[in-house]
């Protein structure tokens, strides 16, 4: 039995009134960056939804410090699975919005990305882009 080289889990969470995202964003890349962890943030209306993807324990420490976060509530992972290839590999943690000026190619981008998602996640990545 052969164990997968990487974690990936999808979350969703609540952002509680106030936080800055673009501030969470940045501290993501940074942090990620050193942990070997790739990824999506998206966010819209109060609502975070996020694939966190890297080495077992890379993954774990990091979502350890996401539930230990006073800015989210609510977190509910909605997928934790063993990966073989990184899905979001070239994003230490990329932002997506609906809106921004960029998000059409953006939202093509992730759709690349997801090709090889589990339904339940690309999914719940299709519905959040778009309504």
């Amino acid at each position: 039995m052969t164990l997968s080289p990487f974690r990936q889990i999808f979350y969703t969470s609540r952002c509680v009134p106030g936080v800055d995202v673009d501030q969470i964003v940045q501290h993501s890349r940074h942090n990620n960056a050193v942990d070997g962890i790739t990824g999506l943030l998206w966010y819209k209306d109060g609502i975070f939804l996020q694939v966190i993807e890297g080495p077992e324990s890379s993954v774990a420490s990091t979502y350890a410090r996401i539930a230990r976060d006073s800015r989210h509530d609510s977190l509910t992972i909605l997928s934790d699975r063993p990966v073989e290839a990184r899905e979001f590999g070239y994003w230490s943690m990329e932002r997506a919005e609906r809106g921004n000026a960029d998000s059409d190619a953006l939202l093509a981008r992730l759709e690349r990305r997801l090709n090889n998602a589990p339904d339940a996640v690309r999914q719940a990545f299709t519905a959040a882009a778009f309504r």
